[in-house]
């Protein structure tokens, strides 16, 4: 799904304090945040874990919580590991390499019941056990930001903690092994070309069928440059694209063939530049399979499947025999999962429909026998009374925030629903990120409401 964000209205933020306070942490948030209770307001502290004594930096500070960052850890948790990136102080990315992903998993788990208990008054959940990989060499899709105006020469990498500087990268250990052989030759080429000041952002994609690169440029390249890239993609072998306007591209080198992607044996689905594709291909694999099986679906079932995307979901559903009608809320995006149905030989029917259009949903002709929904970070809540109307046997729920879940899932219990099964899907090792999968299904209250 595309989100645009708009700054909330109101006054601006107050200056960061540099004020330190010496707190003792007591729990882990559901983004990996060390939380120490004792103090009131709740300080939310970065880079700390349970039972640990830390020197904190307070950079935030509202009515009802503080943020800080540990800048000395004076008593150590058992559970504490030493960082393995060497830009872990400068990048905004990958916050929680100070502990083990097993460990992390544990205390976001934890942090999720709470949550869930607190706003839907949801306890004793059936957890299963967490979808969980390689906490390295994992990331398929990345995009690298350029900034050539600064006087020591171009920096390519992420942007800093809280920051719109770059911090120039040398390696990327949550790349994909293909990638990584890419970056450091790539970097170089970029920052010597003379039209760098032209380069956007760059964009990396290790697709099942093809390593991609692709650069946004806002004026054209100087000819001296792009026989440059030319040889850099022949050397790496990847395709390599210019965007020179929104959604408008130049290939240089490769064949011009769509990016695709499995997301279970025996489906290809293509993909734009731009597109959203979920960057960790053994997750996304593993999490298809399993929402497959929660639903328990059988042949001739018909699914609805909400914020469909490019068929993500609704192809293996397709694929395993039942109906699906695909939503999404971006067209061009709707072209692409038909493309994909056609292209692999199978029936589904996809729409554009606004999902915060709660009556559209309504307006189905089809009775749905069941529920798949994957919504972006701001979550259903408008279409929680409609799948509650539409009566399905099981509503399966994808998120990537358990705030916004454990909101929309409130609406649901208090119509009766429970929580089957539930568990964390480790999407995004060593981040701040949670995801999480939670199969629904009605009481007998529900089913007469």
């Amino acid at each position: 799904m595309v989100q645009i964000y708009k700054a909330a209205k109101g006054r601006k933020p107050g200056p960061v304090s540099l004020a330190k306070q010496l707190l003792t942490i007591d729990e882990l948030d559901h983004a990996g945040m060390g939380v120490c209770r004792s103090h009131q307001p709740v300080v939310f502290v970065e880079g700390a874990l349970p039972g640990e004594q830390v020197e904190t930096r307070i950079i935030q500070k509202k009515s009802r919580h503080w943020q800080g960052q540990a800048v000395k850890v004076l008593q150590s948790s058992p559970e504490r590991i030493e960082a393995f990136c060497p830009h872990i102080n400068q990048c905004g990315g990958c916050q929680n390499q100070h502990i083990g992903q097993t460990d992390l998993l544990a205390h976001k788990q934890q942090a999720v019941a709470q949550l869930l208990s607190r706003q839907s008054g949801v306890s004793a959940l059936p957890w299963q056990s967490p979808l969980q990989g390689d906490d390295r060499h994992y990331r398929r899709k990345a995009r690298l930001a350029v900034d050539a105006q600064g006087k020591g020469g171009p920096s390519i990498g992420f942007r800093a903690k809280g920051s719109e500087k770059v911090v120039n990268i040398r390696q990327c250990a949550i790349l994909t092994p293909a990638l990584q052989s890419v970056l450091t030759p790539l970097l170089q080429a970029v920052k010597a070309l003379k039209g760098v000041r032209a380069i956007g952002h760059i964009s990396l994609l290790d697709a099942d069928n093809q390593l991609q690169v692709c650069l946004r440029v806002t004026r054209d390249l100087p000819a001296a440059d792009l026989a440059q890239l030319r040889i850099l993609a022949e050397k790496c072998k990847v395709s390599l694209l210019l965007e020179t306007a929104p959604e408008r591209f130049e290939y240089l080198s490769g064949e011009r063939l769509s990016a695709s992607y499995q997301p279970a044996t025996g489906l290809n689905l293509t993909i734009g530049p731009n597109d959203f594709i979920q960057v960790n291909s053994a997750i996304n694999q593993a999490m298809v399979a399993q929402a497959l099986e929660w639903l328990d679906i059988a042949p001739g079932e018909q699914i609805l499947d909400l914020f469909c995307g490019v068929g993500n979901f609704s192809l293996p559903l397709a694929k395993a025999g039942t109906k699906v009608v695909g939503i999404e809320g971006v067209q061009a995006m709707v072209t692409r999962a038909r493309d994909n149905a056609q292209n692999n030989g199978l029936a589904v029917d996809f729409r554009c429909m606004d999902l915060s259009d709660s009556q559209a949903l309504l307006s189905l002709p089809v009775k749905m026998d069941k529920v798949l929904l994957d919504p972006a970070r701001a979550g259903a809540l408008e279409l929680m009374p409609v799948l509650h109307k539409l009566k399905p046997g099981a509503i399966c729920y994808v998120s990537c925030n358990p705030a916004t879940f454990a909101r929309d899932i409130a609406v649901l219990a208090e119509k009766g629903w429970r929580i089957d099964k539930i568990n964390l899907m480790d999407m995004f090792p060593n981040t701040v990120h949670t995801e999480l999968m939670a199969l629904l299904k009605p009481s007998g209250a529900a089913r007469k409401a």
